[in-house]
């Protein structure tokens, strides 16, 4: 793309550090068609109308502008309308589905595309954790689930989950862990199932993959209302908005305590290569644990093989003060 798409620029709100690599984000005809386009709501009629001069199948084109991120939905009494997304929506989109395009993207100006995107999510997800602290809505991410608590609700529902690849290790790409693990439930409009994306799956087969996360490090928070999320410490957006928000403890709410018993502790290591806060630890070829350090996510405790880490549910009798 060698056009400059100034007002499609302005339009989907690219940030400045991402204006260079405009046009791995959107093609030429997603430009054109936001040239044109204004910050509301079109009619499907209208849509094609505005892309007759730009495609010959306009609603193919508005299907694949939506799967990629590029439009999103609005309900408009029994029809569904589209309008343009924003560059903060598409990212997601872009670097779990189109990653080969994604790595592209120099190492550090990659770096900097990701700060503001951790920004833009903390600053949209205050207001969310507030609300959800007096009880007036709910946050996603909102607590750490033990293995077993993420397999009991797995085993509660009544609909299948799908997985997606995690949009927080796909976006960060901070580490090698997996990142095909994450399950959603909602199928409505601007979900990733609507989008087009996502793949069904099992009680039997949403269990052993929890479990394969669990095994690789991977922490387990979910609200029940949405996803279950198997994130690390390094990638997650929720916890690294957490801690520039000061909310360790409260979002993703710590619900239990670990102890850990050194007279048990055979000194394999496991806890360390697991744990994503530095809580355990090796030292001259001795495992110690600073408990100040720990988030209470709990897989230490479901990958010791000798039983010496152990949690205690933590007893609370109001919900935690606002921030």
């Amino acid at each position: 793309m060698t056009k400059i798409y100034d007002k499609a620029a302005k339009l989907f709100e690219i940030p400045e550090i991402a204006l260079p690599f405009m046009h791995l984000f959107l093609n030429d005809e997603e430009c054109r068609m936001l040239e044109v386009m204004e910050r509301r709501d079109y009619s499907p009629a209208e849509l094609c109308t505005v892309l007759s001069d730009i495609t010959s199948a306009p609603e193919t084109f508005i299907g694949k502008a939506y799967s990629r991120g590029v439009l999103s939905k609005s309900p408009h009494g029994c029809e569904t309308w589209y309008a343009p997304a924003t560059f903060y929506v598409r990212l997601a989109f872009f670097a779990q589905y189109e990653p080969q395009l994604w790595a592209r993207v120099p190492v550090a100006e990659r770096a900097d595309i990701d700060e503001w995107y951790v920004e833009q999510y903390m600053n949209g997800a205050k207001p969310r954790l507030e609300a959800a602290l007096h009880g007036d809505a709910f946050i996603e991410n909102a607590s750490f689930y033990t293995l077993q608590e993420t397999l009991d609700l797995i085993d509660s529902f009544d609909f299948e989950p799908y997985v997606v690849p995690c949009n927080c290790k796909s976006v960060a790409m901070n580490c090698e862990k997996p990142r095909n693990v994450c399950m959603l439930f909602g199928r409505g409009i601007n979900s990733e199932w609507d989008r087009g994306h996502g793949r069904a799956l099992t009680k039997d087969q949403a269990k052993e993959l929890t479990r394969r996360a669990d095994r690789n490090g991977l922490m387990h928070t979910s609200e029940k209302a949405t996803a279950v999320c198997s994130c690390c410490g390094c990638c997650c957006y929720p916890i690294r908005a957490s801690k520039r928000l000061g909310a360790k403890g409260v979002w993703p709410m710590r619900r239990y305590l670990i102890h850990w018993n050194a007279n048990k502790c055979v000194d394999c290591g496991r806890c360390v290569a697991v744990c994503n806060f530095g809580a355990f630890q090796r030292v001259d070829g001795k495992i110690i644990f600073d408990e100040k350090a720990c988030w209470g996510c709990t897989i230490c405790s479901s990958n010791c093989p000798t039983g010496a880490i152990s949690t205690e549910k933590i007893k609370r009798d109001a919900a935690p003060a606002a921030l």
